[in-house]
């Protein structure tokens, strides 16, 4: 996951996403909306590879029910799972900045 959002522009999706509302970038605002989609590209990438990986790769699952054992798993785990990385990816931002700040001087 980590390689293939290096690939991404999501950053890029996340500015464009923002400037469709014409909010002034730099605000809370701004920076709110700009975070949905980098986190709604890597939220549903990691839901729907790891609950494969868990359910597809799982011999106690029957091979019959393996399809609608992994819909139902994406439909519970995505939203919370949302949640949690649109949270982090502030403090990821935040915590970026201080190192990029500490080492660019």
């Amino acid at each position: 996951m980590f390689v293939f959002s290096l690939f991404i522009p999501y950053n890029a999706w996340g500015d464009w996403f923002a400037g469709l509302f014409h909010l002034k970038e730099g605000s809370l605002a701004f920076k709110l909306v700009q975070g949905i989609i980098p986190s709604v590209v890597l939220n549903s990438s990691n839901t729907f590879i790891c609950t494969a990986a868990s359910i597809f790769y799982n011999e106690a699952i029957p091979k019959a029910t393996r399809v609608s054992v992994y819909l139902d798993g994406c439909k519970k785990a995505w939203l919370p799972c949302f949640v949690v990385s649109y949270i982090a990816s502030f403090a990821a931002v935040w915590l970026g900045s201080k190192v990029a700040e500490k080492y660019a001087k």
